[in-house]
């Protein structure tokens, strides 16, 4: 779509590519800025599951009003394909930045932590579950080396997989074979057993978040049953950096601690950062 035109959009470059869609910079001709667009591409326009999944990223960061979302300007449809029109973050994605420049100091990688639990605080009070807490769907504006973590300013991004916390965890999944939705990287080990998600699913995501931002490293690697195995069995592991404090490992265990399992005595709650 790069040099063409959307509806009032003329379309820029391509910033990412995922699975719900395409996000380019683009300059809105009416409003007279430039934004990111999501665009639901065109072999998916016609997949009731997919143009839902869309829809209820709309609607679920539509809804949200927290600084550390990304906000949305509108979303509908043009032209028969969905669009997502948003603040275009100008920075990188948490994910990147750190495979890029390794883990961020202590104290940055709790203000960015800090700021998205800001916004799934906010989520969660209007009764929405994230489910896909993961590097690459956290924003960062005002990041640079060396990393200042009082100028770094944090967003959450990619409502696509989002759900009420009143529905039962079949009428939840939206997707395909009775796959569990989310990254297998950040997935809390309940959802391997069936339990329906909860706000605690993104804490434990959130945790894992946290670690990687400390230690340069997701918890867990491996293909899928390694990561199963570990998620459900494994010890939690440290950061091992001498510049991280103990109690930020503390505060990683409280994060994905889980009730199920019993790998973790301790039940699930929100640790304090």
């Amino acid at each position: 779509m790069e040099g063409s035109t959307f509806g009032p959009y003329t379309i820029e470059e391509l910033l990412g590519r995922g699975g719900m869609g395409e996000v380019y910079r683009a300059f809105d001709t009416e409003t007279d800025r430039e934004v990111a667009l999501k665009v639901l591409p065109p072999h998916l326009a016609d997949d009731p599951e997919y143009t839902e999944r869309f829809r209820r990223e709309c609607r679920a960061a539509a809804r949200l009003r927290d600084p550390h979302v990304v906000p949305i300007h509108r979303f509908g449809e043009i032209e028969g394909r969905l669009y997502l029109d948003m603040r275009l973050v100008e920075g990188s994605d948490l994910g990147s930045w750190i495979a890029d420049h390794g883990p961020l100091p202590p104290a940055a990688a709790v203000s960015v932590v800090g700021q998205i639990a800001s916004a799934l605080d906010a989520a969660h009070a209007e009764g929405m579950v994230h489910r896909d807490v993961k590097p690459s769907n956290i924003l960062l504006a005002g990041v640079k080396e060396p990393v200042d973590p009082g100028s770094v300013f944090a967003y959450l991004f990619d409502f696509g997989i989002a759900s009420s916390t009143g529905m039962s965890d079949g009428g939840e999944q939206l997707t395909r074979s009775g796959t569990v939705p989310g990254s297998v990287a950040y997935l809390a080990p309940e959802r391997f057993h069936g339990v329906p998600a909860d706000p605690r699913v993104d804490v434990y995501a959130l945790a894992c978040v946290l670690h990687q931002a400390l230690s340069g490293k997701a918890p867990y690697a491996g293909d899928l049953p390694t990561l199963m195995h570990a998620h459900l069995h494994m010890p939690i592991p440290v950061v091992g950096r001498a510049e991280v404090p103990e109690a930020l490992d503390d505060v990683v265990a409280r994060g994905m601690a889980t009730p199920v399992i019993g790998r973790v005595t301790e039940p699930w709650s929100t640790p304090t950062l």
